[in-house]
């Protein structure tokens, strides 16, 4: 009896021991597993974070160089066509399309960032705006003043200084006329019953004289005007392309900066 017992005994405690082992063995079987899931998981995390670092730069790098050459349109415009109002309608202007695409590109800049690229992409963008704004004004200023100015001088002014001129030469020729006879005959100059209507004639030429260089004053007036406005015009619009030239340094700066990184900043 005690050798059945003994042995029962024996056999429970090498069952125990096999299920202990088996059980040891699954767990660090699965802990295995975990950790290789694991490490699967974060090569899967890192490549994908690798790839969209890549994608982010190549869709920063395609955007920025889409912007440089809308800006590079801009200059070219500005260079070989000028601002507003050279040729074009302000509804068909190519520099206010061209600013139009850069703003929208600024846009996209934007989206993907990072956030200094973007502003100084914005800050480009509203220079080249308000060059077109800051020209339009000054276009505008030169159509309300010059061919009004132009017109006065050509169909007024001008003919009446002329008109002035014949007058005052015609009652000079009068009057010399008039002093020969007189001296001829010996007869005095203010018994002559020309001399008043001379006289009255001279008055006459001399009010449309007065008249013509009030009118070519107010003229000079005009223009005098129109002039200080477009200085100070063209001092703004110089100043702002002035400034333009550190917004670009920046944004070059900036965007080398970030297609360098090795893990591009996210926006």
């Amino acid at each position: 009896m005690k050798e059945f017992i003994v042995a029962l005994v024996a056999a429970v405690f090498g069952l125990a021991g096999t299920v202990v082992g088996a059980a040891l063995s699954a767990r660090a079987a699965k802990k295995g597993a975990v950790l290789s899931a694991q490490a699967t998981l974060q090569q899967v995390r890192d490549q994908a974070t690798v790839d969209q670092a890549h994608w982010l730069r190549q869709q920063r790098l395609q955007a920025y160089e889409g912007f440089l050459a809308a800006w590079d349109e801009c200059l070219r415009l500005i260079d070989s066509v000028g601002l507003p109002g050279d040729s074009e309608t302000s509804e068909n202007n190519p520099l206010k399309e061209a600013a139009g695409r850069m703003t929208e590109r600024a846009r996209r800049i934007d989206i993907l960032g990072p956030a200094e690229v973007a502003q100084t992409a914005e800050e480009l963008a509203d220079s080249i705006r308000r060059d077109v704004t800051i020209a339009t004004k000054l276009e505008e200023l030169t159509e309300a003043t010059i061919p009004t100015a132009t017109e006065s001088m050509t169909n007024e002014t001008a003919p009446a200084m002329a008109a002035a001129r014949e007058a005052m030469q015609e009652t000079r020729r009068q009057m010399r006329e008039l002093v020969a006879e007189t001296n001829e005959s010996g007869r005095p100059l203010h018994e002559d019953p020309r001399t008043a209507e001379i006289f009255e004639n001279f008055q006459r030429a001399q009010d449309v004289a007065d008249a013509a260089i009030a009118r070519a004053h107010e003229d000079g007036d005009r223009i005098s005007a129109f002039l200080d406005q477009a200085t100070v015009i063209v001092d703004e619009l110089k100043r702002n392309q002035e400034a333009r030239a550190c917004t670009r340094e920046r944004f070059t700066t900036a965007a080398r900066h970030t297609l360098a990184s090795a893990s591009p900043p996210t926006s």
